[in-house]
């Protein structure tokens, strides 16, 4: 890009460091998705095919993450899922709606996505193979007034000074863009254990994602693959290995770990669980290791995880960086409590 946005200084060296570093790295994320710690709790925003992929009528998902508190102002993303089952003869023919928020403060940006998906299910020889697609709008926008530019530099003084005109006639404060993916899934049900693997690819339409008038910058797929298997271990623990690797260009991302359910008998908690994620990636420098905790209660699964970060930029943060909060609601499908057959009257 021949620009370069330029955020008001920090105050201190440490908070120079810090800032410039964050720089990089999302220099080279450019335009980076929105991402969860918890990804295995949102489907719809992990693999368009896994909607409908639970057991119950219909679900209800939410998803809060804080990150990096200390660049002043934190980064925050919200989301919101509804999907819902509809039996096909013997197989499924699933729907919902995905909703995601990212404010990225520190750069006053702002993304917006709104996602209808849909996704066929078919049973074959006891294996469960998906296919879904996602539809949907995408806007950003950003705060031009809250931002600096070179030209905005008054050395005298060495500060920007913001009411000094910027000189830039060809950047607009927001973009729109219509956005399409892809996912596939298949399960089965093993004797002892029961494995999930997904793969999607993302923005496969390649959309123009860009804030300036006269340039047409496209949006890089982006391809995931992700593994989840279900290990019973005895009456009352099992375990939940997690995998999910996601790659675009020369840019990659990996989430390694799992959880280990201990389960109640005849009580309204289920379940709780433990667990350990690990985010890094092949041939890049460890992220960030993040402890998970979480419950199911009655029909809602409750997951809470604080990532600790293991990366250079540790040094230099005073905390340890993010929070994510998981809500999913699952209703049960409507089972009668008497069966009746019908007789007819001679």
């Amino acid at each position: 890009m021949k620009l370069v946005l330029i955020l008001p200084l920090l105050r201190g060296v440490r908070g120079v460091f810090l800032c410039c570093s964050i720089l990089l790295l999302f220099a080279k994320t450019n335009a980076q998705d929105i991402h969860l710690t918890q990804f295995y709790t949102n489907q719809q925003n992990l693999n368009p095919g896994m909607v409908g992929m639970y057991d119950g009528a219909y679900r209800i998902t939410g998803n809060y993450r804080h990150q990096w508190p200390e660049i002043n102002k934190p980064i925050t993303t919200g989301m919101l899922a509804f999907d819902k089952r509809f039996f096909f003869f013997k197989d499924e023919i699933d729907a919902g709606i995905f909703i995601a928020n990212d404010n990225y403060a520190p750069f006053a940006l702002n993304t917006f996505k709104i996602y209808l998906t849909a996704a066929y299910e078919k049973i074959i020889k006891g294996h469960e193979v998906r296919a879904g697609f996602q539809v949907g709008a995408v806007v950003r926008s950003t705060d031009l007034s809250s931002q600096t530019f070179p030209q905005q530099w008054v050395y005298q003084d060495g500060q920007f000074d913001p009411n000094v005109y910027n000189g830039e006639d060809n950047i607009k404060a927001s973009q729109a863009y219509f956005d399409m993916n892809l996912g596939f899934a298949w399960s089965h049900q093993f004797k002892k254990f029961k494995p999930t693997v997904g793969f999607s690819i993302f923005h496969i339409t390649r959309p123009k994602d860009t804030y300036f008038t006269a340039q047409a910058e496209r949006l890089r797929s982006r391809q995931s693959v992700h593994v989840m298997v279900d290990v019973p271990i005895n009456k009352t623990f099992s375990a939940e290995p997690q995998f999910l690797y996601m790659w675009t260009t020369k840019v990659s991302d990996m989430v390694l770990g799992g959880n280990v359910k201990y389960h109640f008998q005849k009580s309204m908690v289920k379940h709780i669980y433990l667990g350990v994620l690990y985010r890094g990636g092949f041939g890049r420098n460890s992220d960030a290791v993040a402890p998970v905790i979480g419950t199911h209660i009655k029909n809602f699964d409750v997951g809470l995880s604080y990532d600790l970060n293991v990366s250079k930029l540790s040094a230099q943060s005073s905390q340890k960086t993010t929070f994510e909060l998981s809500i999913v609601y699952t209703a049960p499908l409507f089972t009668p409590k008497t069966m009746a057959i019908p007789c007819d009257r001679y």
